[in-house]
């Protein structure tokens, strides 16, 4: 059982490492460490394949696998990077001094651990949790560690033993049936006793240590896998046909594990690449959805713009067609906009000429200032349109005495004026 303050040591864990994603990484790790009791979180220093040393996150301890019958607790070490659970830790395999790595495809000589679950690592679809019970199941394949014990005396404990170790040195427990760590070229005609064990669920009960790893002499057969209470006599030289049996069982259930693992392993990565497939096609539609609804408003919006240029094209052609005269001539446009009676055509074209007679002067003060032209022609267009100014003020005056009757509108007109 963990301590009650457990989850809050973690999150200090995880803010010593500098962790970037804090409550997912929390997360994933408790989970993990749930369900296996054995590894214990800390921060250390670690060297990364780079060559740069950097404090980071870890877990130190055991995993239990399930190895030719017996039950084994292999020493592991997993690292965490500051981006977990974005980015997959590194994983190492950590021998006591009595074990030595057996390098395999999962294992190299350094003890680290290669998986394509590591490399095809993609949160969330991955977590730690997994990961080490893919962990476990590649190590119940192929164990990838062996014991170097030399003394014959240190055979393996009877089953259930719970002897705590003493000189070993170790605090990694050693397989829980008492038997020993694989040894290397162990002889064929050797066969262990072991008490069948089942194999514990992550976060289960681990035995404590017995006294000391066996010696090599006592280890199992490269060819024969141990049954459940069975005891087969020890150096005889005499092959038994229980030795027969047990070899067959061996072979076929090797057999049959390879057979099964090639059946499973082709379908189940053919379905994750339809997995995929599916995941991109699925994006692709909506994508191609999204397009259309704007493909959609976008014709919608030129079919309102088409309707309103047809409008309006129609209306340009009744109004060209109404400034074309009855003889087929063009229509002027200057008598387009004309007066009622003779008198407002007068105040109409005289109004039009002060209006001119003030833009005029406006633009030659304007032309002034800037030095478009100079004092001298200035003064010569100003004493210009006075003059056509006097003029106007002529035409007003005959127009006041000419129309008296009109005398309200021109003295509006006169006032609008000014």
């Amino acid at each position: 059982m963990r301590p009650p303050n457990f989850e809050q040591d973690l999150i200090s864990m995880i803010r010593r490492a500098k962790m970037k994603f804090e409550a997912r990484t929390k997360d994933d790790l408790l989970t993990a460490l749930n369900n296996f009791i054995d590894l214990q979180p800390d921060v250390v220093n670690f060297v990364f394949p780079d060559g740069m040393p950097k404090y980071c996150l870890s877990f130190s301890g055991t995993i239990p696998i399930l190895y030719k019958g017996a039950v084994y607790n292999i020493p592991v070490a997993i690292y965490f990077l500051e981006n977990h659970p974005n980015v997959g830790p590194y994983c190492y395999v950590k021998p006591t001094p009595c074990m030595r790595i057996r390098p395999s495809k999962v294992v190299d000589n350094s003890g680290r651990i290669y998986l394509p679950y590591l490399t095809e690592w993609r949160y969330p679809d991955h977590d730690t949790t997994s990961l080490l019970q893919v962990i476990t199941l590649e190590f119940q394949d192929k164990c990838p560690v062996y014991s170097v014990s030399g003394n014959s005396k240190n055979a393996a404990h009877p089953p259930n033993s719970s002897n705590p170790s003493s000189g070993s040195g170790s605090n990694l427990p050693y397989p829980t049936s008492g038997l020993p760590y694989p040894t290397v070229d162990p002889p064929s005609h050797v066969m262990p006793q072991p008490s069948y064990t089942a194999m514990p669920q992550p976060g289960g009960y681990q035995p404590p240590y017995p006294n000391s790893y066996p010696s090599d002499p006592v280890s199992y057969s490269t060819s024969v896998s141990p049954q459940p209470e069975s005891v087969y006599p020890y150096g005889t030289g005499t092959i038994q046909p229980t030795h027969i049996r047990a070899s067959l069982l061996s072979a076929v259930e090797d057999r049959i594990r390879q057979r099964l693992r090639d059946k499973i392993g082709t379908p189940f990565a053919e379905l994750q690449s339809i997995d995929v497939n599916h995941q991109e096609l699925s994006t692709g539609k909506q994508i191609l959805r999204n397009m259309l609804d704007s493909i959609t408003r976008d014709q919608q919006e030129l079919e309102r713009i088409l309707e309103i240029y047809t409008e309006l094209e129609g209306a340009l052609k009744v109004v060209n067609s109404s400034g074309t005269a009855a003889n087929g001539t063009s229509f002027n446009v200057e008598d387009a906009i004309d007066a009622q009676t003779i008198v407002h055509r007068q105040i109409f074209k005289v109004h039009v000429q002060d209006c001119a007679i003030d833009d005029t002067i406006y633009h030659l003060g304007t032309a002034l200032h800037r030095g478009a032209v100079n004092l001298q022609m200035y003064l010569k267009y100003i004493a210009f349109v006075r003059v056509n100014g006097k003029h106007r003020k002529k035409c007003q005056s005959a127009l006041v005495r000419n129309f008296s009757e009109y005398q309200p509108e021109v003295s509006r007109f006169m006032n609008f004026g000014s």
